[in-house]
């Protein structure tokens, strides 16, 4: 078999969408990790203050490892 054919016999790999989940579940899976919970509810407040009630757990995380990181 040439390269071109193997190349195209080879199933292409799934591509999965991340799935969404909500502001309450991302702080309580973050709770597992994150020992300090008045950084958590102020996060809390923040983000649905903004309107972010739902949203990946790479993007809550990004917008997470920000606010903490942001002075006071």
């Amino acid at each position: 078999m040439s390269k071109e054919t193997k190349a195209a016999a080879a199933p292409e790999p799934e591509v999965v969408a991340e799935i969404k989940q909500s502001l309450n579940e991302f702080c309580a899976r973050l709770s597992v990790t994150v020992k300090r919970p008045e950084l958590i509810g102020a996060f809390h407040h923040s983000e649905r203050t903004n309107g972010h009630l739902e949203d990946t757990e790479a993007e809550f995380m990004a917008r997470f490892s920000s606010f903490r990181n942001k002075p006071v």
